[in-house]
């Protein structure tokens, strides 16, 4: 139990120092004009592996092996397919100059 709480402790302690990725992946978003929906896919994907790493560390904590295996696949799955959009954009940018 103790384990579990200094985890969500610190699991909170780390969003609120979140605040410093975005505002550079902001600035970044403004130097390079990308559209803001892969800008909010790029966020969705570090929250789900950030979320995914959390879940799985209590797994793995509590004895759970095969569920926190489970979890590290459906969060690898959900970024792939998060990132679909952004690599037909790179694709297509990349034959703008071929």
């Amino acid at each position: 139990m103790i384990g579990i709480t200094a985890g969500i402790v610190i699991f909170f302690y780390v969003l609120s120092q979140i605040s410093v990725v975005i505002e550079f992946l902001s600035e970044m978003i403004e130097m390079v004009a990308i559209e803001e929906t892969y800008y909010l896919q790029l966020l969705k994907m570090l929250g789900i592996a950030y979320v995914a790493e959390f879940a799985s560390s209590i797994c793995k904590d509590a004895g759970h092996q095969s569920i926190s295996g489970m979890i590290e696949l459906f969060a690898k799955l959900s970024i792939v397919a998060l990132s679909i959009p952004g690599l037909v954009f790179l694709v297509e940018t990349l034959e703008q100059f071929v």
